[in-house]
């Protein structure tokens, strides 16, 4: 499923789940983190790990891709807190916090080094392991992400803090609708453990993470010394001078703006996977 569309999501989210045959629990310093893995960990490979997108599942980002992807690749997909199949835990949902429950799975599975496609939220994360774990990270595709919470568009940060604040038209056209929260509820209330009482708790979390204090200075983005290929729609809520300033500030780094493409509509380009599979086999070959 490429994203949760308004036509097909809600029956999808409702179906009987079938666990895929690589899906399994980590524990990590207490709590359960769900993750997937498609194709053979090897020890002469580096697989593809895959982030989704806040309010998303694995499945709901990246659905889409893996049969093609996982021709040549091996992919591991994991799912935060409140997300997907991973149930709430007592922890904030940080980037600190969602970088250690990766990393307790990658450990769980004997992965020393990933290369690391991230979605929004995932994209974040990404980048958090490229600065902060560089060791276990070989290359990064960074899609729609933000280093600093002046990457989204004026206006997107305030909305989130304050709910009497009156976003600009603009602003409001490109944020999900009524239905896209309706479809992404009813997907975490049909595979979380916890069910439809996780959903507002998730978001709760999920606001105070976009609302704190979170990012890196440039310094550290400048200091990322791996493949870094950056992806941004030219009409997402992620500025595309944002995502231009990463291009630049990161050593060595690919960029490539995406026409008629909104944050939501990303994931669904036919450019998309062509490009992060070019990116893999040249500037970050899978055996690297």
């Amino acid at each position: 499923m490429k994203r949760l569309s308004r036509a097909a999501a809600l029956p999808l989210a409702l179906l009987p789940f079938a666990a895929p045959a690589g899906a399994d629990t980590a524990s990590v310093d207490g709590h359960d983190i769900y993750y997937e893995v498609h194709g053979e960990l090897t020890p002469d490979t580096v697989p593809v790990l895959m982030l989704h997108g806040g309010m998303m599942s694995f499945e709901a980002s990246y659905g889409a891709m893996l049969p093609t992807l996982t021709e040549t690749h091996t992919v591991i997909g994991v799912e935060q807190q409140g997300h997907g199949h991973t149930p709430l835990h007592d922890g904030p949902l940080t980037a600190e916090t969602m970088r250690l429950d990766t990393l307790g799975v990658l450990d769980a599975l004997s992965v020393d080094r990933v290369h690391v496609v991230g979605f929004s939220a995932g994209g974040m994360l990404a980048l958090e392991l490229a600065v902060n774990a560089p060791g276990r990270v070989a290359s990064v595709v960074a899609i729609s992400a933000a280093s600093q919470p002046s990457g989204f568009m004026p206006g997107m940060i305030e909305m989130q803090k304050d709910p009497n604040y009156q976003p600009s038209p603009d602003v409001l056209a490109l944020m999900p609708s009524e239905e896209d929260f309706a479809d992404m509820a009813a997907e975490i209330a049909a595979k979380n453990p916890g069910g439809a009482e996780t959903v507002p708790q998730t978001m709760q979390k999920m606001t105070a993470f976009i609302t704190s204090d979170w990012g890196w200075p440039d310094d550290r983005i400048a200091g990322i010394g791996v493949p870094v290929l950056v992806v941004n729609g030219d009409t997402d809520f992620i500025q595309p001078e944002h995502a231009l300033h990463l291009y630049r500030t990161i050593p060595g780094a690919q960029l490539a703006i995406l026409p008629d493409t909104t944050h939501l509509t990303i994931l669904e380009q036919p450019a998309l996977l062509p490009m992060i599979e070019t990116f893999l086999d040249t500037r970050a070959p899978a055996g690297n």
